[in-house]
């Protein structure tokens, strides 16, 4: 086995535990190198030390020999743990470790951290676009589509993270965010001029003229006048608003979304137009879920609220109760887990606005241990 005497940067300088004189090797990569046979690898096949990383292992071969003794001491715990993983790495590939490292290595991290932020970088024509935090699974599909300027289409249920998918995928682009909700009247999608001669212009106008990411959400909840507009500013790459003919930016892009597939109301979601389906072709239609990442993150790793809302929405779903469990009521229930009891915290930030016959329903289609405290004190709640 080896004994680790100098960690640098890029190498790390061991000694055979039994050795009686200083016979120091060099480690990287999962590699033993040789420095008295010009660093050859004493792994088969592997060939020579990087002739950058000599240097930096001449340098600390020279400084590990001040502490070395061939004096045997007792190790400790942790010299014994950190001995055994130096002499299996010294057995292993590069790739090995990592393959053999990384589950464990990001088990322990989501048990003590959570699921961490991302950071994604986008590198563009003219720089690179830093997005931080969690993003959705569906993230890089939708970015694709719209930096190839095809029109998106996102359809989903309520409190899924369809707005914050859009502004995230305008920061990963470096464009300009513009958001507008269902337009029920034409003039709040193209503007208008009034008794003064003065232009009121829209989220829409800025973003066809200026450039930018343009989110029109609940489209099906919008005037199916709208989707027509739309569709022919996108088929002429111009539009005629009150002020005169404008040219589309070549930086303008259009994401739509709902909540149905444009195909009317359902018993979920009422209040809901049938969107002509020729100009809903121009459209690429993604589907938008519920991210689990994102929810993991928000609970910061809580598993008991987790899944205590897992089997909560599937209860709702299947007892057909028309109720939004929402990012945003996860995470309340998260900040208040030690601040107030269980049940409390439930009726504040889930609950409130259920009555208790449709809260017996839920609670009877739900599958979960008592010792849940999020399934206990609901079940006491509606006993």
């Amino acid at each position: 086995m080896y004994n680790v005497l100098l960690q640098g940067e890029n190498v790390t300088v061991v000694i055979e535990d039994t050795a009686r004189e200083y016979r120091p090797y060099v480690m990287t990569g999962g590699v033993s190198y040789n420095p008295r046979n010009a660093f050859w690898a004493m792994n088969k096949g592997k060939g020579q030390l990087d002739p950058i990383l000599v240097p930096e292992a001449e340098e600390l071969i020279k400084k590990a020999e001040k502490r070395w003794s061939p004096t045997k001491t007792e190790n400790t715990p942790a010299d014994m743990i950190n001995n055994l993983l130096v002499d299996a790495v010294a057995k292993l590939a590069a790739q090995d470790v990592v393959e053999v490292a990384k589950p464990l290595l990001d088990k322990f991290i989501m048990e003590t951290y959570g699921k961490l932020p991302q950071r994604i970088e986008v590198a563009t024509e003219t720089k690179t676009n830093v997005v931080q935090g969690i993003t959705h699974e569906k993230f890089e599909t939708v970015l694709q589509l719209v930096s190839c300027n095809i029109p998106v289409f996102l359809t989903g249920p309520a409190g899924c993270g369809k707005n914050v998918l859009c502004k995230q995928v305008s920061e990963a682009l470096g464009i300009e965010f513009y958001f507008s909700n269902a337009v029920t009247q034409e003039y709040k999608l193209t503007g208008f001029i009034d008794a003064n001669g003065r232009f009121h212009e829209t989220q829409f106008f800025k973003a066809f003229t200026e450039g930018g990411l343009f989110m029109l959400d609940e489209i099906d909840a919008s005037t199916p006048e709208v989707l027509v507009i739309l569709n022919a500013a996108i088929a002429n790459g111009y539009f005629d608003f009150p002020t005169g003919r404008a040219e589309a930016h070549e930086d303008f892009r259009l994401i739509a979304a709902g909540n149905t597939f444009g195909t009317g109301a359902d018993i979920e979601y009422t209040g809901r137009y049938q969107l002509d389906a020729a100009s809903l072709d121009r459209f690429a239609v993604i589907q938008i879920d519920y991210s689990k990442a994102v929810e993991e993150a928000i609970a910061g790793g809580n598993k008991n609220l987790l899944q205590f809302i897992w089997s909560f929405r599937k209860a709702v779903e299947k007892a057909q109760i028309k109720f939004v469990v929402s990012y945003r009521a996860i995470e309340r229930l998260h900040k208040l887990e030690d601040v107030l009891e269980a049940g409390e915290a439930l009726q504040i930030c889930l609950l409130r606005s259920l009555d208790k016959d449709d809260m017996r329903v839920i609670q009877r289609n739900m599958n979960l241990p008592s010792s849940n405290a999020y399934a206990d004190a609901f079940q006491r709640m509606v006993a």
